[in-house]
């Protein structure tokens, strides 16, 4: 059953990505070149609606008893169609707003997918939102979305963390045989992975050949939030409210971080601008497949602290959250002394090159000596021969005379 739901979903991803990427091409549904863009072609911005039409197609199919799927998809839908029409046309960012919010009152109300308690994060017994639930989950699918919408600015990184973030919550799901999540899980996984083949760097290609768009980052964002509240919330919970923080850590401290920043300088918190932290990284030198590698290394790390902490260390949700917040204030501080960190960076990663050039001189000057060595021998060897070739060689006429001295002379002493 898994196999097949993989299978299913992986092949059709790939089929719409490929069907819908000359159609974008046609219509202009395409993320052009910019001072604020890396890429130097029309991409098509079709990542996010193959990824979801692939998952509405592999459930058509296939049964699986995850609760509420009418309402996922409805929500799921809305924001697709306003994803689709910024991705086409901008659209504000009330009209954006006003449909997250939508989203999110669906998955509270009709889907009851809701956040009703924060677990024991101080220590002192849960957190009851009691009549907040509704508008906290809100403030949080909202916030869970913008958060994963931020972080899509390098190829590969939104695809990349939502990957790790569904993992862990399949694999939370197998260690306590919630099959209907795993099955959905399974879904999301196998099309992210089909997506990731067309957005990363990778086969020698030089850019991306899709993107998400708004489409694609809002919709994963939804989708993780969906399950991350679904797995943590009920008698039957498997997540921890303090354990969903840290699997999507690393899209949560960018966008917390780089909202207040923007507040503090009185711009709006969402204007557009190159201060995230995969920006900074790239001004630091590192190209994009090296901080791709390093953002989704810290996430995984950190998604497998958590697991472990709470599962096989028995870490208590208090200590957890207490971490979760000092490791943010930790980012905090970095990010705004993000240029100082930038030059030790650079000076590091100067220092490195230095020395890989000093090792290869080094490696140079020993191959030299040895080619010095190696012709002295071959010269010493050359003078040898040339000296036993220069060595006197008689005919046979004058050996057969110098025989007939040497026999004369010997009759001669007898």
């Amino acid at each position: 059953m898994h196999i097949d739901l993989f299978l299913i979903s992986f092949i059709s991803t790939i089929v719409f990505i490929l069907a819908l990427y000359p159609f974008a091409l046609k219509i202009g549904l395409t993320d052009r070149p910019s001072h604020r863009k890396q890429h130097s072609e029309p991409t098509p911005l079709v990542g996010g609606l193959a990824v979801y039409l692939a998952i509405l197609v592999t459930l058509s199919l296939n049964h699986i008893n995850l609760p509420n799927q009418i309402a996922f998809f409805a929500a799921a839908t809305l924001l697709v169609l306003v994803g689709l029409i910024d991705d086409y046309k901008t659209l504000g960012v009330k009209i954006r707003l006003l449909a997250q919010i939508t989203a999110s009152l669906i998955m509270a109300e009709i889907a009851d997918i809701k956040i009703n308690d924060l677990g024991d994060i101080f220590g002192f017994g849960n957190v009851n939102l009691g009549n907040y639930a509704t508008a906290f989950t809100a403030f949080a699918v909202v916030g869970g979305i913008n958060a994963f919408n931020m972080i899509d600015g390098i190829d590969g990184l939104a695809g990349g963390l939502t990957l790790i973030s569904i993992i862990a919550i399949a694999t939370v799901s197998w260690l306590f045989q919630n099959w209907a999540l795993l099955d959905f899980c399974i879904v999301m996984i196998a099309s992210i992975i089909a997506f990731l083949l067309f957005n990363l760097r990778i086969f020698g290609r030089a850019n991306a050949k899709i993107f998400l768009g708004d489409t694609g980052s809002t919709v994963f964002g939804f989708t993780v939030c969906w399950l991350a509240i679904y797995a943590s919330q009920g008698e039957n919970r498997i997540l921890t409210p303090t354990m969903v923080l840290w699997i999507i850590a690393v899209p949560l401290f960018d966008s917390v971080c780089i909202m207040l920043r923007r507040l503090s300088k009185g711009r709006s918190p969402f204007a557009p601008d190159r201060e995230h932290l995969h920006h900074i990284l790239s001004l630091a030198g590192y190209s994009v497949n090296q901080i791709l590698i390093t953002l989704i290394a810290c996430s995984l790390f950190l998604t497998t602290t958590a697991i472990a902490a709470s599962f096989f260390l028995n870490i208590s949700q208090d200590v957890l959250f207490m971490s979760f917040l000092l490791l943010f204030l930790c980012h905090y501080w970095s990010m705004n002394h993000a240029w100082t960190l930038m030059k030790i960076a650079r000076y590091l990663r100067t220092k490195k090159s230095d020395d890989e050039k000093s090792k290869t001189r080094r490696k140079k000057e020993r191959r030299a000596k040895q080619c010095e060595l190696d012709i002295g021998e071959r010269r010493i060897l050359g003078d040898r021969r040339n000296n036993e070739e220069r060595r006197y060689i008689p005919t046979e006429e004058q050996l057969e005379k110098i025989a007939k001295q040497k026999e004369k002379q010997r009759r001669s002493e007898s």
